[in-house]
């Protein structure tokens, strides 16, 4: 117990970043689930067991778009897409940076 708060007083690297991304994972996981939720069918209970067995949050990341086409199919794309902008938001500081959302630039032809 005391090495941990030394540690987490000096700020040792990596030293609790584990524990903050079982959180993390644990609290994304249960808002993937609790948007599947209520809606039944095959693809839905398929998507919910891969969302259950997910081992990181970098799993869960690419799942979005399975939980994205499952929920679309059930109650229209623009309905999915309104439940999933929270979820989106919640992987903010979780994943490598070269992974997340990314701008769209438009390139344009000046002539």
């Amino acid at each position: 117990m005391l090495l941990r708060r030394i540690l987490r007083l000096l700020n040792v690297p990596g030293f609790g970043s584990r524990q903050v991304a079982e959180s993390q994972l644990g609290r994304i996981r249960t808002a993937m689930l609790s948007v599947l939720q209520g809606h039944g069918g095959h693809s839905i209970q398929r998507v919910s067991q891969r969302v259950r067995f997910a081992v990181d949050v970098e799993a869960l990341w690419y799942l979005r778009q399975d939980v994205m086409m499952a929920l679309s199919a059930i109650d229209g794309e623009s309905a999915a897409r309104r439940q999933m902008k929270d979820i989106n938001s919640m992987f903010k500081g979780g994943l490598p940076g070269s992974m997340g959302p990314r701008t769209h630039q438009r390139f344009t032809n000046n002539g």
